[in-house]
């Protein structure tokens, strides 16, 4: 079965079928791949609240087909309870000011008013959004006891069980007060006394250190591609570094065990210089990164062997992506969590707003925590211009894996940028610490072989394994022709225009 959607006019991906079907909407209305995103985002906020929703982060990453690109980062701060002494037991599940409903007041990239964007997330949270396997087994893992059942009740429903029907009476009220232009932060205020009565740090003065960013992406140049990352604190920026360690031979490479070798030690070289990045990149930390000089020494250090890599073994959270091409060839690509699933189990029952639980980002260090900054985040958007004129925007779920999984997918399209679907498809790997990588059992065996002789200890997981990511991608060639590529390891779909 094709993932690959083509369109004359655009296409959308996005992580459930409803989303997409929104995001396609705001294309035939006449929107731009921004609105596209923001609509499948939206309706995302309804019928994947395990993984995203107004009280959590949201990361945007436009490229115009005429002007500038722009990142757009809507990730909130900690609040001002936060600090070096805080017991790490009481930052794993602390919510950060949310990003998301300031990020969308901040956009400002739109030609559809807000109301037609809202209106598919309003219609399913009152009629209804039939509960899959996934959502499913998340509401079946959350521990009995008050969240659960408010949860539940607030849904309508007992039990959470696949092929019930979600229904969200309070969620939909809030969205439509946004649809009438209410002020986003609002909501949020309106959601804070509940969210304290849960165990919540923020208070009303932490919203007014909310700044959405709108910035030039991070920018890098190789094998003659362009390649725009988000901004900090995304970890983009590593996934960029990795590129440049690998070297654009290894990018331009056929798939098979040199290719992946120089990908995997790429990504450890990457990491171990993202430790030394803080909350919002470190004036130091950033460009080392990124230099290229600094890149090529390193990767002129690879050896033909594995060598020992930063544990990264801590691969937890949830998020969805969705991205969209428009009919000028615009891209946009869009992130958006609450970190973990049901991010901090905090719900404000009145106004449908689950807490995200974004402290539990914090680690040591540069990403210590600390009142009034931004964790680190593992959301990435990527977009790749193509020699010929093509355009590529990616994304994808996937905690930790998410940088490597991007890399990975953007290494087999500079490849072969005629075949997305199939880099988007290909078996898949990802670091997890020291010499350890997990695979996919479909990976070749040839592959296999070879970094087994390279000594890289390969864990074997399922083929199309769910955590591996579901990377979206959505193109535009010159001869104006527009696609969307949906992965097949969650319920991803691609719809075209």
């Amino acid at each position: 079965m094709r993932r690959t959607a083509f369109g004359a006019s655009g296409a959308v991906v996005a992580g459930h079928p409803l989303a997409a079907a929104a995001g396609q909407a705001a294309l035939a209305a006449g929107g731009n791949a921004v609105d596209a995103v923001l609509s499948a985002a939206f309706t995302a906020w309804v019928a994947m609240p395990d993984m995203c929703g107004p009280g959590g982060d949201l990361f945007l990453l436009y490229r115009p087909s005429h002007g500038a690109p722009v990142a757009i980062t809507g990730a909130g701060a900690a609040p001002g309870a936060f600090g070096p002494t805080t017991k790490r037991e009481a930052l794993v599940m602390a919510p950060g000011v949310p990003g998301a409903l300031a990020a969308i007041e901040g956009a400002g990239l739109t030609r559809l008013p807000r109301a037609l964007l809202l209106a598919p997330a309003i219609r399913a949270a009152e009629a209804g959004v039939v509960i899959g396997p996934m959502l499913a087994r998340k509401i079946a893992a959350l521990p009995r006891g008050p969240f659960r059942d408010a949860l539940l009740a607030g849904w309508g429903l007992g039990h959470g069980a696949e092929g019930s029907v979600l229904r969200w009476p309070a969620l939909a009220r809030s969205l439509r007060t946004l649809a009438e232009g209410r002020d986003a932060q609002d909501l949020v205020r309106a959601a804070l006394p509940a969210w304290r009565v849960g165990g919540a740090l923020l208070e009303d003065s932490d919203l007014d250190t909310q700044h959405v960013l709108a910035e030039a992406p991070l920018s890098i140049s190789i094998a003659g591609w362009r390649l725009l990352g988000q901004t900090p604190p995304s970890q983009a920026a590593a996934c960029l570094g990795a590129c440049l360690r690998a070297g654009a031979d290894a990018l331009l490479e056929a798939p098979g065990g040199y290719k992946t070798h120089m990908l995997i030690e790429a990504t450890k070289l990457a990491f171990t210089r993202l430790e030394a990045m803080g909350h919002a990149g470190d004036p130091a930390a950033l460009p080392a990164l990124l230099d290229a000089q600094v890149a090529r020494h390193e990767r002129e250090g690879i050896p033909p062997q594995a060598t020992e890599g930063p544990d990264l073994s801590r691969n937890y959270g949830e998020t969805t992506q969705c991205a969209a091409v428009d009919t000028s060839g615009g891209v946009a690509t869009l992130i958006h969590s609450l970190y973990r699933p049901f991010g901090a189990r905090v719900l404000c029952a009145d106004t449908g707003l689950l807490a995200n639980d974004r402290g539990g980002s914090f680690t040591e260090g540069a990403n210590a925590p600390a009142p009034g900054v931004r964790p680190r985040h593992t959301l990435v958007g990527l977009v790749a211009e193509a020699p010929d004129g093509s355009v590529f925007a990616l994304g994808t779920p996937g905690a930790l894996a998410q940088t490597q999984t991007v890399l990975q997918v953007l290494a087999a399209i500079i490849a072969d940028p005629t075949n997305p679907e199939a880099a988007v498809l290909a078996p898949r790997w990802s670091f997890i610490g020291g010499k350890r990588v997990a695979v996919e059992a479909s990976a070749p065996d040839a592959l296999l072989r070879d970094l087994t002789q390279r000594g890289h200890q390969l864990a074997l997981r399922p083929p199309r394994d769910w955590l591996m990511g579901s990377l979206g991608c959505a193109f535009a060639r010159p001869d104006g022709l527009r696609g969307a590529v949906a992965d097949d390891r969650r319920n991803a779909l691609a719809l075209p225009l």
